[in-house]
């Protein structure tokens, strides 16, 4: 399945406010990781897939978004902050989408995996089973392989979201934490296709997203979101639905949800 073309966005003209003030005067600076051989190691998850331009748009206001070793460098400490400040300690916070599958899965897949956060939320959860883990950045996949290499029953893949290695019917769930509020209208519907090609009849589906409309986070968001407006847009039940997704379950929060779904 061939990607999605887009151009790069950028959230030019965009300044900070005192939400952003506030968190970043708590994050633990001296927690970045910048004596890191960013391309000696990311040349462990060879061969590289093309990252989308989208996923280089200024995200957060990074010129070059996930496509770049400084957001992977600097991620953990300041989402940890962001986490604090709008939902609550973050372990606490990824835990729960894995409480919500009424199954025991052996085989997980967890997509746009980050930094391994979610990846180790959904182990802490369910320790014997075997979690796959993708990423389309393999940037971030150093800081998540860092956390992770030592546990067998985890496996980081470098691919895209939109086009996941793995056959059909492989996975009993399949799960996305902070993903789809990133990405294109037109992409997500590929995601979610893609993520129902690969979990078994019956599976589940799992996604958290930190935003819904009203939220308190967006007045005034703290960090710019290039593709937020295609996300608040979106109707996330029929987009369940229409990948083929049925019994869906609705978790609201402050200023975001959780929704897990059976493979139909």
């Amino acid at each position: 399945m061939a990607m999605t073309e887009h151009e790069i966005r950028t959230t030019e003209g965009w300044m900070p406010n005192e939400a952003t003030n506030r968190i970043f005067s708590r994050v633990e600076q001296d927690k970045f990781l910048l004596d890191v051989d960013w391309e000696t190691e990311i040349q462990r998850f060879a061969p590289l897939p093309e990252i989308p331009n989208y996923v280089r748009s200024s995200i957060h206001g990074l010129e070059g978004g996930y496509g770049t070793s400084f957001s992977a460098a600097t991620w953990d400490p300041v989402v940890k902050e962001i986490f604090a400040e709008y939902v609550g300690e973050e372990q606490s916070y990824r835990e729960a989408l894995a409480g919500i599958v009424p199954i025991t899965p052996m085989r997980v897949l967890d997509v746009g995996c980050g930094t391994g956060e979610s990846t180790l939320a959904w182990h802490r959860r369910f320790p014997a089973a075997h979690i796959s883990a993708v990423d389309v950045s393999p940037y971030m996949l150093v800081v998540a392989d860092r956390k992770m290499r030592s546990i067998p029953l985890i496996d980081v893949k470098c691919a895209s979201a939109e086009s996941l290695p793995f056959e059909d019917a492989t996975f009993d769930v399949v799960t996305a934490s902070l993903l789809f509020h990133e990405v294109p209208s037109d992409v997500s519907p590929r995601i979610l296709a893609e993520m129902r090609r690969v979990v078994r009849p019956d599976g589940w589906i799992a996604v958290v997203e930190p935003y819904r409309v009203g939220a308190r986070v967006l007045k005034p968001i703290p960090f710019p979101e290039p593709y937020l407006r295609d996300y608040l847009q979106t109707d996330w039940d029929e987009a369940f639905r229409g990948a083929g997704f049925t019994d869906v379950r609705i978790l609201d929060h402050e200023n975001g949800w959780m929704r897990a779904a059976r493979a139909a």
